[in-house]
């Protein structure tokens, strides 16, 4: 009794450190994108100073009595890190947008160093225009990013291939690799990832306790609707990205109102998905009913 007492008791403790730490993680993670959204970037704009406040930097118009100007911002929802030199300090690599009114958006990568407690832009790399960020990471002190860029046959506003992208950093530059191209944006670009819902769309986020998810294995998506389970096929269209979902089968439990409410839009939105892609790192699928079109956002989970 007094081992099976002590054992819960460290259950609990082990389970209390790991929140903690996860809190504080989140924190130090939330801390250092606000420094970065107020620091000095180079290589952006003909490679003048661009100092961003709150995230966003603003030049001037183009035109006197224009509202047309550039812009610059912190995606704040992308980053990651890793040790670039071997000299065993980590290196933050975070991302940028760039807009000058047109219909493009160009991507910049941004590698920010520590020293003393302060943060510095020291290398930047041009990414390419609307590209998708799907994920990335240091692997043996080299960048790789996963993006669905624009093929030789893709108009710049619907990228569908794949494509894995490295840089190393060398002499304060980011020196590209040649990439390895993976193929068309295909189903097995988001199977064997559990995926939870975020946002039903690009303004409405849903509660956190929520729980609405979705998983991908070969044809089948299943996951939990908010108070019930669902399962449903897929069907991948003609052009790469382009899905389309079965009306789904699921279980009968009663919630909540409000639960149950959330629960029939996702279904609802969920059967009428024509399209998928990433948003910086999120899953999106894109949905159409009666005219409207909006997109539900998810997060990947380990």
């Amino acid at each position: 009794m007094k081992s099976k007492f002590y054992t819960r008791n460290m259950m609990i403790l082990v389970s209390l450190l790991l929140l903690m730490l996860s809190a504080h993680a989140a924190q130090s993670t939330e801390t250092f994108i606000s420094q970065a959204g107020n620091l000095t970037y180079q290589g952006i704009d003909d490679n003048q100073q661009i100092h961003l406040k709150k995230g966003v930097w603003q030049g001037k118009p183009f035109q006197s009595n224009s509202a047309s100007r550039p812009r610059v911002g912190l995606i704040r929802d992308f980053s990651f890190s890793g040790d670039l030199n071997h000299d065993g300090q980590v290196e933050h690599i975070v991302f940028l947008w760039e807009s000058s009114g047109g219909s493009g958006t160009q991507i910049y990568m941004a590698v920010i160093a520590g020293h003393n407690g302060q943060w510095t832009n020291i290398a930047t790399q041009h990414i390419g225009d609307r590209i998708q960020l799907q994920m990335g990471r240091v692997q043996q002190a080299n960048i790789e990013l996963d993006v669905i860029q624009a093929g030789r046959n893709d108009p710049a506003c619907c990228p569908t291939q794949h494509v894995l992208r490295r840089w190393k950093l060398a002499a304060g530059q980011l020196v590209e690799q040649p990439p390895l191209e993976l193929g068309p944006l295909s189903l097995k670009d988001i199977q064997g990832i559990n995926w939870q819902l975020i946002k039903l769309n690009w303004q409405e986020k849903v509660p956190a306790n929520s729980n609405i998810s979705i998983h991908f294995k070969q044809h089948k998506a299943s996951g939990n609707s908010g108070c019930n389970r669902y399962t449903t096929t897929v069907t991948e269209g003609k052009t790469p990205g382009d899905i389309s979902f079965a009306p789904v089968a699921g279980t009968r439990m009663f919630c909540e109102p409000e639960q149950m409410e959330l629960e029939m839009r996702f279904l609802k939105a969920l059967e009428n998905v024509k399209s998928f892609g990433f948003v910086n790192g999120y899953l999106t699928l894109e949905w159409q009913d009666d005219g409207a079109v909006s997109t539900l956002f998810f997060r990947p989970v380990k």
